[in-house]
């Protein structure tokens, strides 16, 4: 998936010496991620992607499945791409895929299941919701980054071989000025530099 998204007209398009997207050439692309079937076979799929703009792109917040009727489609997250390497945005910490439940509250108390109508289950284990982002770096290196509606920001560590802890952060409200960075328990987001 990452791949796919990373060889999109414009999806890893960046002005490094700014380290800003440039407007009209650099896209981001989201996709949605869910998960369909019964409690004893579920299937991952994701949708087709969605183009943006230079600095955003909105998910499909439904989807509809040919093979499984609405009760039996769980969306359990979104991926997209990141143009200049950047860390997740307000605007990225803002959109959760929660079905009927409040994103903002949820940041602050618990991570949240799919539920519509009930939790996504497999074999009596809950699937907890993620949002990820991928994104390539000047030199070809890719990051991974998946965040929780807790607030967790993890990437991705070759070196380790595991999901690494990089904060824990809530939007920002935005400015006039645009999107603004998240607020962080522990101050700004710093990437692993591997």
């Amino acid at each position: 998936m990452s791949r796919a998204l990373l060889k999109l007209p414009g999806a890893k398009v960046c002005d490094w010496a700014t380290q800003r997207p440039i407007v009209g050439l650099s896209t981001e692309y989201c996709s949605t991620v869910y998960v369909a079937g019964d409690g004893d076979s579920l299937s991952w799929r994701v949708s087709e992607p969605v183009a943006g703009s230079h600095k955003t792109c909105r998910p499909f917040f439904a989807v509809k499945d040919d093979d499984y009727p609405p009760s039996q489609v769980w969306i359990v997250g979104y991926v997209h791409n990141h143009l200049c390497a950047a860390p997740p945005s307000s605007d990225d910490l803002g959109t959760w895929p929660t079905d009927a439940f409040k994103p903002l509250v949820a940041m602050a108390e618990v991570r949240l299941w799919p539920g519509n109508p009930a939790p996504a289950r497999y074999k009596n284990t809950a699937i907890e919701m993620a949002t990820a982002l991928v994104a390539e770096r000047q030199d070809g290196t890719r990051i991974f980054l998946r965040w929780f509606p807790t607030g967790e920001v993890q990437q991705w560590s070759n070196a380790k071989s595991r999901w690494v802890t990089l904060g824990t952060c809530a939007p920002n409200r935005p400015t006039l000025h645009g999107t603004t960075a998240p607020r962080c328990r522990d101050g700004s987001l710093q990437l692993l530099s591997e």
